[in-house]
């Protein structure tokens, strides 16, 4: 290593504050081993204002005993995970040394059983937190005031309806919320939380029924059993919305079906103003049921959308395309289409084909006489016939258009190698390989 003048190599002659950044951003175990390189070193982890924790081999004892040297009088970063059997005293060790030294954002992930102390619950210098307890249940016994929170992460919480509206009375300032895999929400109103801007929802069955977020600018919701009604999104600008295959299996009844089908309307009419949205396949498809009178319920139509950009993750399928191409002539001022051609879960079209059937209805006269040029999804790629037919449709669909974007991965077979930008009526369309 390069050496400065006085013998000291060129990184130990740079300022603590420097030393200090640089530490921050690495293991706290790695971090303290170099108090060993020489007296320069000992003491500079001593002040570092991150720590991050991976107890699975570590003894905690040893663990503790170090960290009692631990002198900085305010943590930036606290970043704990603990994937081995540990005491609750342990444990609350660790959290007390975040909360003392006014750590702002703290990040913890339990697979041990604990519950959080009432202390956890009061403190004015976090500005972010996420949880993941797998184990945990998430129920604050006091009154919660985390006043400087601006964003949280909750991830695999067992956290009920009354327990998240005690946990957002007490963040006035919270900007982002995001809800990873939490058990037993059913109701999420979010109507006090004024500064909400940003909420993604990921989940399983158990994803919030109902919503209630008149405040947010931002939504991601991606569930793969149960879909959730939005009652409220007035102020969205932006949505990402995915559907799993899975999520049909979840209604197995025609009562449950005709639910599902009610909570996907419900959800595309709500979407009326947004300028900015990610749709899969899945919702495509599920519009396209409506269009050809496979649903038990009137037939829906689209409103007129205000959306300005949208992006497609699915496959180029038959039964995708009808459900798009009814997007594209209600978005009347769409200026940017991004899609991304993938191998991404979509209903196979002989499940289509055996729903029109059970209606009376011919899937040949129902869309493949129509949209028969498009493969199936049985098909393994698209080849190139399909990519140009796919642009001619969107083309034929669009009034606004500037900028067509189609990203893909190997769904697409090798004979699919066009000049990466060209252009159409003014219109600029870029071909591009989509990462892996």
């Amino acid at each position: 290593m390069k050496r400065a003048g006085g013998g000291v190599d060129f990184i130990s002659s740079l300022p603590d504050e420097i030393l200090h950044h640089i530490l921050a951003n690495t293991p706290t175990k790695l971090a303290i081993r170099t108090s060993v390189l020489s007296k320069r070193w000992k003491h500079v982890w001593y002040e570092t204002p991150s720590i991050s924790i991976v107890c699975n081999r570590v003894d905690p004892d040893s663990l503790n005993k170090t960290l009692s040297s631990y002198s900085t009088p305010k943590i930036k970063s606290f970043d704990v995970t603990i994937s081995r059997d540990v005491t609750v005293p342990e444990i609350d060790t660790w959290i007390n040394l975040a909360l003392s030294r006014k750590a702002e954002n703290v990040s913890l992930r339990f697979t041990s059983h604990y519950r959080f102390r009432d202390t956890f619950f009061i403190n004015s210098s976090l500005k972010q937190l996420s949880l993941t307890l797998v184990y945990c249940i998430l129920n604050p016994k006091c009154v919660v005031s985390w006043s400087s929170l601006r964003n949280l992460s909750l991830n695999r919480c067992k956290v009920s309806d009354d327990s998240i509206a005690k946990i957002l009375s007490g963040c006035s300032l919270l900007e982002s919320l995001t809800l990873n895999l939490c058990d037993r929400l059913n109701d999420l109103d979010l109507s006090k939380s004024l500064s909400l801007r940003r909420l993604e929802i990921l989940g399983d069955r158990w994803t919030p029924e109902r919503i209630v977020a008149p405040h947010i600018r931002y939504l991601r919701l991606e569930n793969y059993q149960r879909p959730s009604t939005l009652v409220d999104v007035s102020s969205l600008t932006e949505a990402n919305l995915g559907l799993s295959k899975h999520v049909l299996d979840y209604f197995t009844c025609e009562m449950e079906t005709e639910s599902f089908q009610y909570m996907v309307r419900q959800t595309v009419v709500k979407l009326q103003n947004i300028k900015k949205l990610t749709i899969g396949g899945i919702f495509l498809q599920e519009h396209m049921k409506s269009l050809c009178g496979i649903w038990k319920l009137e037939v829906v139509r689209l409103p007129e959308f205000n959306i300005e950009a949208l992006t497609v993750e699915t496959r180029i399928d038959q039964s995708v395309i009808p459900g798009l191409a009814r997007l594209l002539q209600n978005s009347p001022g769409l200026k940017r289409i991004t899609v991304n051609i993938t191998k991404c879960n979509t209903t196979p079209d002989k499940h289509l084909d055996r729903h029109l059937k059970l209606r009376g209805l011919n899937p040949d006269q129902s869309w493949i006489s129509k949209y028969g040029v498009f493969p199936t999804v049985e098909q393994t790629s698209a080849k190139m016939k399909h990519v140009d037919s796919f642009i001619k449709l969107v083309m034929g669909n669009t009034k606004t258009l500037e900028k067509l974007v189609l990203q893909f991965g190997d769904y697409l077979d090798a004979a699919c190698q066009m000049v990466p930008t060209l252009s159409y009526d003014d219109i600029q369309i870029v071909i591009k390989k989509r990462r892996s």
